[in-house]
């Protein structure tokens, strides 16, 4: 088998049948860096095999010899035509030489188990990055001939995923034109890992014990530290939520307490979940002097390439008997590097350099802008950049990725039809990251002075998995603040960049056959998100805001003028339309409706009842006359809800519930509640009236609200952290202290649950903690929380969270009963 290449051997001019990775990877090793060891089965493998295999179809001779064309606008038909590509691959057989060669190359490697990575390689002067976080997965199995040769067909096929073809097709690369190289390393169990990244200012690593495949899953919060890039001084570090690691699972017999949630083919079918003990969880993962080594890596990398980049990292062992050591595992930087400015890991620093590195013949820079990755996926199209909230452009193309400083709550519009959407400012709790979430589409928030970097018509992709924004090769990149954007030429816009579609129906899916003890429901803000959660299990919306559909009837005007401008009626029939699709939709499941909790930053042009100038502060906003003291001010917006409410009861919707938002005081509330009642909504057997418990004030007054007829309370963790935390949810530069896990926030989420479960009403929560952190979910569940409500994008793992929360509460109570309790 001419096809294999050893990590520390690679050669400059076989960079391009291995991929970049494992190039980079080699001239680091070659150089004396702690690389992980391993080989490389190269891209023309995957050509010849597809070649030469006998195929009953001559479809598969031909997939990377030949120009294929999908519709890939027939999203069914796409994944079907995937689906039958990756079976067939998966059920050939590689040529028994291959197999033993592979495993005689595995054996050295001195590991029960390996990972295998794929490697894409493109053409150069392709118009689109050469690397994309979470298009193709990587694959663990054991160091088994049998399980080699399986993990390679399984990483071949990755090729040829749905969002795989979509994603070729649209950034115009043919099949033919790409390499597909298998990168095998040795799976040691690990201590910890995780990622470092490299700015010219400061490093940060992310780490948490075991695999970092915990971080990947949404499962563990790492530990954050923060280091001067020029002289590895410590800045800042942050003690995360490491309650699951991950190991390899030596034997087929998964163990009874966790299991991962996975068919027989998934990437991950060979590790094994385990609890992370009491005292570890309390421990940063990482000591100082590791830290250190870290950041003298990166360091010595950083003065000599002048560019970022990350490190995937592990801290193991490779045997019982070897110290625990630093591997670097995986390197991904922004622009290639020659080989020659690699540095070997104990050089003294150079002098800095005055310009940075130019690219090598051939070759085109690739910017690269960091951000907070909001909402996942990957993205390429033309950029629109807005500069300004006050003006809304009706003119853009769908298709489009959005960049502006903020994405205001009137231009949903504008959001829905869009690609992704890039920010300068806001934290994922922000009206970009919410709407991104719900429509299904990256975005990138936070990203420092991006509408001055990116001008209009730009082509670049967003990894709204790594909050990295591209500025692809071809693309102009702004030096000074970008010219107010102006409608695009048509001929710009083929074809049209389009997000990439869920995966395929071979990817481990969400199916629920039984529902959970604790309700699973969902936030939505729009009926257009139907679509996505119609094959999903729930038990109806937990929240259903308002406040994007008034603004879609509003635009951008002041919704006071705008009722006084028109009749009553055509609110209440441009209101009942889409809150009518949703009802239908879950009949007879609950929906939950939140009335209307305008604040002055929502629109422009808005004022507060009584008020007559605008007052565009945000944070006076957000303290100020909205919610339910805005009804006692002037109820005629809340009158037309309820109203509209009554009317669709009459229709036979009764599943619809309502829940007032912002509530200070009982005062408010039996206003509320009188109002209500003038429209006898209570009058249907099944309405049920609520309050959102986010105003630290409802933590001394559940009582007293159960005593004025509430029904129900649903926690909102957005407006409750930013309240007891007196930090402003939408500022980026307070995201280390927005966090809703502060024993803070949890101790007030804890005494409200009580407070409900002992005043016997239900309590839900539907802020964004469980969809951020769904480590809490465990908390939450075994504190009684009747409800989790979560953004259309958490679903499935909030399912899986609660399902096996629940089921390790029985096995620990059962143990307990048997008097075999380890705990």
């Amino acid at each position: 088998m001419d096809h294999l290449y050893w990590l520390d051997q690679i050669h400059p001019s076989q960079r391009y049948l291995v991929g970049d990775n494992p190039f980079y990877l080699s001239q680091m090793a070659q150089q004396g860096y702690p690389v992980l060891p391993g080989f490389v089965l190269a891209a023309p493998a995957l050509r010849e095999f597809l070649e030469t295999y006998p195929w009953e179809e001559p479809l598969f001779a031909e997939l990377l010899s030949s120009s294929v064309h999908l519709n890939v606008d027939d999203t069914r038909q796409l994944k079907a035509i995937a689906q039958h590509i990756r079976e067939e691959m998966m059920a050939a057989e590689l040529p028994r030489q291959w197999i033993n060669e592979l495993a005689m190359a595995a054996e050295q490697l001195s590991s029960p188990g390996l990972i295998l990575s794929p490697s894409v390689t493109l053409p150069k002067n392709t118009p689109t990055p050469v690397k994309f976080s979470g298009l193709v997965e990587s694959y663990v199995c054991l160091c088994d001939p049998e399980e080699i040769a399986l993990g390679v067909l399984q990483t071949w096929a990755e090729l040829f995923r749905a969002r795989s073809l979509l994603y070729w097709q649209r950034s115009r690369i043919e099949l033919r034109s790409l390499n597909l190289a298998v990168l095998v390393q040795p799976l040691h169990s690990a201590i910890t890992s995780g990622t470092l990244t490299y700015t010219q200012a400061h490093c940060e690593i992310q780490a948490t014990w075991g695999l970092a495949l915990a971080i990947k899953l949404g499962q563990a919060i790492p530990d954050w530290y923060q280091i001067q890039s020029n002289n590895g001084e410590a800045i800042a570090q942050i003690l995360g939520n490491k309650h699951l690691g991950y190991d390899l699972r030596l034997n087929s017999t998964p163990s009874n307490d966790l299991t991962l949630e996975t068919s027989l083919l998934s990437p991950y079918s060979c590790l094994q979940p385990y609890l992370v003990s009491d005292e570890q969880q309390q421990e940063f993962s990482l000591k100082p002097p590791e830290v250190a080594k870290l950041g003298a890596i990166a360091r010595n990398l950083g003065s000599h390439l002048d560019r970022n980049f990350i490190l995937e990292w592990t801290l193991a062992k490779a045997t019982e008997q070897s110290p625990e050591q630093i591997y670097i595992t995986g390197v991904e930087v922004g622009n290639p590097f020659p080989s020659w400015e690699i540095p070997p890991p104990l050089d003294p620093p150079p002098a800095p350099k005055s310009a940075p590195v130019t690219a090598t013949e051939g070759e085109e820079m690739l910017q690269i802008i960091l951000g907070t990755g909001a909402a996942k996926g990957v993205a390429v199209g033309l950029a629109y950049c807005m500069t300004s909230v006050t003006e809304v452009w009706e003119n853009i193309p769908p298709g489009r990725i959005l960049i502006a400083t903020e994405i205001a709550p009137h231009w949903l519009h504008i959001v829905r039809q869009a690609a992704a959407v890039v920010t300068e400012s806001g934290g994922m709790t922000s009206h970009a990251a919410i709407l991104a979430r719900e429509f299904g589409i990256p975005a990138v928030v936070g990203a420092a002075k991006v509408t001055q970097a990116i001008a209009t018509a730009t082509e670049i992709c967003v990894n709204g998995d790594t909050g990295e924004i591209f500025v692809l090769p071809g693309g102009t990149v702004q030096p000074s603040p970008a010219p107010s954007p102006q409608p695009v030429a048509s001929v710009i816009l083929e074809p049209h960049p389009m997000p990439l579609p869920d995966s395929d129906s071979l990817t481990p899916s969400f199916t629920q056959p039984f529902p959970t003890a604790t309700q699973l429901m969902v936030n939505l803000s729009h009926p257009s998100s139907l679509d996505r959660i119609a094959e999903t299990y729930l038990d109806g919306v937990g929240l259903l805001r308002s406040e994007m559909m008034a603004l879609e009837i509003f635009q951008s005007e002041d919704p006071y003028q705008w009722r006084d401008r028109h009749k009553n009626q055509e609110f209440i029939h441009r209101i009942s339309h889409p809150l009518k699709r949703v009802a239908e939709f879950f009949f007879p499941r609950p929906v939950f409706y939140r009335s209307l909790d305008l604040r002055g930053y929502d629109l422009p042009a808005m004022r507060s009842p009584g008020q007559t100038s605008i007052n565009p502060n945000r944070s006076a906003q957000t303290l100020g006359v909205h919610g339910a003291f805005s009804y006692l001010l002037d109820s005629a917006l809340f009158d037309l809800e309820l109203e509209t409410l009554a009317k669709l009861q009459q229709e036979g919707l009764t599943n619809l519930r309502l829940i007032i938002p912002f509530v200070r005081t009982v005062e408010e509330f039996i206003f509320c509640r009188n109002r209500v009642q003038q429209f006898k909504l209570d009058s249907v057997r099944d309405f049920q009236l609520w309050i959102m418990a986010e105003v630290p004030s409802a933590l001394f007054l559940i009582s007293d609200y159960v005593q004025a007829g509430v029904q129900g309370i649903s926690i909102g963790t957005n407006d409750l952290t930013q309240l007891l935390l007196a930090a402003d949810r939408e500022n980026q530069q307070m995201s280390q202290v927005f966090d809703p896990r502060h024993p803070a926030v949890m101790s007030a989420i804890h005494q409200l649950i009580q407070m409900a479960k002992a005043a016997g009403i239900p309590c839900a929560i539907c802020g964004g903690a469980p969809t951020r952190y769904p480590e809490t979910i465990d908390t939450l569940v075994r504190w009684g929380i009747d409800a989790i409500s979560v953004e259309p994008e958490a679903i499935v793992r909030t399912h899986q969270a609660i399902a096996r929360s629940e089921q390790r509460i029985l096995l620990e109570t059962a143990r307990r009963d048997s008097g075999d309790c380890p705990f």
